[in-house]
């Protein structure tokens, strides 16, 4: 048994929780829980705590918790401020830094809360293929389109050259809409239903890929049209030395990747895939302790 953080990486449908040392080791297993997200809050926070404090058995002394959150969120203040998008609604407000300290026993300054892009950023700069890069970019695709800026193996401070607000792309302009709607579950599935008449996610039109459906290939080659559009004018504008994509789409990359892959050949941009987003989330949230 080691010291270590509990971390974790919650979502609005599943919550990831590990303990991870200060090196990054990720001590096994990693756990899965329901978020429990439309929940009131006193049950959302108990829920949290409980999360948290099994994570803590596996170490020895508890250096910390780090809770990987979407936003909008307070991450200096710890409070959540999700409203109207169907997750942790009831959480809005909520001064959760003080709360899983009087739940748990942690120290306040001990709780520590992050961008989930930005954890998983943190993580790919600390212990992935991104350690090392003066610059590098990062996007993860699932139920929107998130994203996050490095430098020296942090997160870009704001205003830094070619980064955008908040180093948010999802609400750039883009076709008809912005970007999150076309880069993201509900885009795919959009998609799908308009050239094959049914809603697909992701793993239901991969399977129609392996079993050589035409119609199937083309929907995922389109993505792969919008994904390479969406992506350009940012990797223009802030030159990465690599750019990281992550999420659960990623696991088609596949048949989609290939206009990405060639404009960041022709900007030599080293591109890499992470099978494991979650996992290098809870590892880049040790990365927002001192010394991290």
């Amino acid at each position: 048994m080691k010291a270590g953080y509990v971390c974790l990486d919650v979502g609005g449908t599943e919550i990831k929780s590990a303990a991870v040392t200060p090196a990054g080791e990720v001590v096994e297993p990693v756990a899965y829980a329901p978020a429990r997200a439309s929940e009131a809050a006193q049950a959302v926070i108990a829920h949290l705590a409980g999360i948290l404090q099994t994570a803590g058995k596996s170490l020895t002394r508890v250096l910390g918790a780090g809770l990987a959150f979407p936003g909008p969120f307070d991450y200096a203040g710890g409070i959540c401020l999700l409203k109207g998008l169907d997750k942790f609604d009831r959480l809005y407000g909520v001064n959760l830094r003080q709360a899983l300290a009087e739940a748990t026993g942690i120290t306040p300054a001990d709780i520590r809360f992050c961008n989930d892009v930005g954890a998983f950023a943190l993580g790919e700069m600390g212990f992935g293929p991104a350690a090392g890069a003066e610059r590098a970019m990062f996007l993860c695709i699932g139920t929107g389109c998130g994203s996050a800026f490095g430098v020296h193996g942090q997160l870009a401070p704001e205003g830094y050259p070619g980064v955008p607000f908040q180093g948010y792309v999802y609400d750039r302009p883009f076709l008809e809409g912005r970007v999150d709607d076309y880069l993201s579950k509900r885009g795919l599935m959009a998609l799908t239903q308009a050239r094959l008449g049914r809603s697909l996610a992701g793993k239901e039109l991969a399977a129609l890929c392996q079993a050589g459906d035409k119609a199937a290939l083309d929907c995922f080659a389109q993505f792969g049209q919008w994904l390479r559009a969406a992506a350009e004018p940012n990797l223009q504008a802030f030159r990465p030395d690599c750019l990281c994509i992550g999420g659960q789409i990623t696991k088609s990359a596949g048949y989609f990747l290939e206009p990405l892959a060639a404009l960041c050949q022709a900007l030599g941009i080293s591109l890499y895939v992470t099978a494991d987003t979650s996992r290098r989330a809870l590892q880049g949230l040790t990365r927002c302790f001192p010394g991290g």
